[in-house]
């Protein structure tokens, strides 16, 4: 018989073990980084919280059979803060199938006014939905702003495994600059930029300041602060081998006024991915299109973010492709919380999920190599 208890560091040499075997090589032993980095961001990050632990799956014998992160976080909703349980990265031994299910039900029934999981597979929006779990519908669509045609088909087959055609590989790039020349979906370079805005590295100090005037522009917003952020943009910049250069903005239009900013991964010739984009006013657009340039110039295939509802309308007018993504799910007790989580007003993005994480992307290359 099972039982499920929270996470301790002497567990962790068996959940990396179990980790590089149900969800990355397949192999018994994991790369000797994994278990210090299963450690740094369940059991030493800033906003750990020993209520939200991550969990574990003990077998009858004593091993180490389940693996469940928790991440928490920290948000406001109408000046009331809120506790946040991320849940991510759960494995399980494949003989014990069940496991899954009973991690996800205990840590949905922790102390948090709020569980989130933003890059779900169709199994676990099943174990959520069981469990009355629901579905946050648009930011389950992503959006794609294609810029090069040709070299974004090449990086989705790359990102799901499947081999580059050899023909693909060699006029790729003739294909996309003929294809930038004829304004239709999907192959146009970015929009003209307006030379009235103009942008800065977003530094934590920035961040935190332009977050401790959200209650002017969401309802529902991060709760963010200096020591949060210090780590969170380190480890960032530790997935830059596997998800690319980190673009961080402050964007400003006329007069130095603020217009939002943004967080995104810019792999060089592959597809840009935005974690976070805000506008302190009604239109994002700027913001965005200052983005899509930005990833222009450094050669992105495209750029591709999740379909906040903030975001809706400006994605919309630039004729951005949408198709399905991962799922984004949520549980709370509280109804007040889910409808914000559903409005235009709410600034809840994949910087504030585990989307970004590296444990199943880190250290291939070096293996491979």
């Amino acid at each position: 018989m099972s039982s499920i208890r929270p996470l301790t560091r002497e567990d962790l040499p068996a959940v990396a073990s179990l980790y590089e075997r149900v969800a990355r090589s397949g192999g018994a032993t994991p790369p000797a980084p994994l278990a210090g980095y299963l450690e740094r961001l369940c059991l030493d990050a800033v906003w750990a919280d020993p209520d939200i632990p991550p969990l574990v799956a003990e077998g009858g014998d004593g091993a180490i059979i389940g693996f469940l992160g928790s991440y928490p976080r920290r948000v406001r909703l109408d000046g009331r803060a809120l506790r946040v349980g991320c849940s991510g990265h759960l494995v399980a031994e494949p003989s014990n199938p069940g496991i899954g299910a009973l991690l996800t039900r205990t840590y949905m029934q922790g102390p948090q006014d709020l569980t989130i999981t933003d890059g779900a597979t169709d199994y676990m929006r099943q174990i959520w939905r069981t469990l009355r779990g629901r579905v946050r519908t648009a930011p389950s669509f992503g959006w794609y702003r294609v810029l090069r045609p040709t070299s974004t088909v090449a990086s989705l087959l790359g990102d799901r495994g499947r081999p580059v055609p050899g023909p693909l590989r060699s006029v790729g790039g003739g294909l996309d600059a003929l294809a930038r020349r004829v304004p239709r979906i999907g192959a146009r370079p970015a929009p003209p930029q307006d030379p009235d805005v103009t942008a800065e590295p977003l530094t934590v100090e920035a961040l935190v300041e332009q977050t401790s005037s959200a209650p002017r522009h969401w309802r529902l917003h991060p709760d963010y602060d200096e020591r949060y952020l210090t780590g969170l943009f380190a480890e960032l910049d530790a997935v830059v081998p596997v998800r690319g250069e980190v673009l961080r903005r402050l964007v400003r239009g006329r007069n130095g006024r603020v217009l939002g900013w943004y967080v995104a991964f810019v792999p060089t010739g592959g597809i840009a991915q935005v974690q976070q984009l805000a506008a302190t006013g009604p239109d994002p657009g700027p913001v965005l299109d200052h983005l899509i340039a930005e990833a222009d110039a450094r050669g992105a295939a495209a750029v591709a973010g999740r379909l906040e509802p903030s975001l809706a309308d400006a994605v919309r007018r630039r004729r951005c492709l949408i198709r399905s993504s991962a799922w984004a799910l949520v549980d709370s007790d509280d109804t007040g919380v889910l409808a914000a989580l559903d409005a235009d007003d709410t600034l809840l993005t994949r910087l504030d999920g585990e989307w970004w994480m590296g444990h199943h992307l880190l250290w291939r290359e070096r293996e491979a190599a």
